[in-house]
């Protein structure tokens, strides 16, 4: 790798999540009106990752002729949901690191232990979460190899997954956003597993 290459720490990856150029960054992007993505959850999760590898952001974006492999496009679906999913009912989720915890399982590396941690910015989305006692499912719409990113080898891969959120709360009208989730995935010994979100 070359040795201008740069990479981001942990700590750097706080970052606000109602940005759409926050993709780049790590963080969940939203596509939809500011009422219905507000309560998406602020991703800000990294385990360091290249500069030079950051995925652009335009929904529309996806490399002709990258297609990506069976396993990565499945594990990076199944990770986005584990996610992005939350359940602030009463007796359901106790914050957003318990669906860290979840995705975890499809992580490797040292993003499995900072997935899982709290984070200060997340306890006011959060709490808005639980005075509705609101439920969030993800419906993916799809997963691409980002507009110029490289694409996918037999030992990594960028990937861009895109979802629709939908908050439901207890009472009242269920929200829609739009979300975009960028992901590293690596093939280790137990398969392909998400060892990064990119930060630029």
């Amino acid at each position: 790798m070359p040795r201008s290459t740069r990479f981001i720490p942990i700590s750097a990856a706080i970052c606000a999540a109602v940005s759409v150029a926050a993709l780049a960054s790590g963080c969940s992007s939203s596509t939809g009106d500011d009422s219905a993505s507000k309560n998406a959850r602020p991703h800000s999760v990294s385990a360091g990752i290249t500069a030079s590898a950051t995925p652009t952001t335009r929904a529309s974006d996806s490399a002709p002729g990258k297609t990506l492999p069976a396993g990565v496009e499945k594990v990076a679906r199944a990770f986005t949901v584990a996610y992005a999913q939350h359940d602030a009912t009463n007796g359901g989720d106790r914050s957003y690191a318990d669906a860290g915890a979840r995705a975890a399982k499809l992580a490797s590396g040292e993003l499995v232990d900072v997935l899982a941690q709290k984070r200060p910015g997340q306890e006011a989305p959060w709490a808005e979460l639980r005075s509705e006692q609101a439920r969030q499912t993800a419906k993916i719409t799809s997963a691409v190899v980002p507009d110029g990113a490289p694409a996918a080898t037999p030992s990594s891969a960028l990937v861009r997954v895109a979802y629709t959120l939908t908050t439901t709360p207890k009472s009242g009208p269920a929200r829609h956003s739009s979300e975009q989730l960028a992901l590293r995935l690596e093939h280790t010994a137990d398969g392909w597993r998400v060892t990064a979100l990119p930060v630029g």
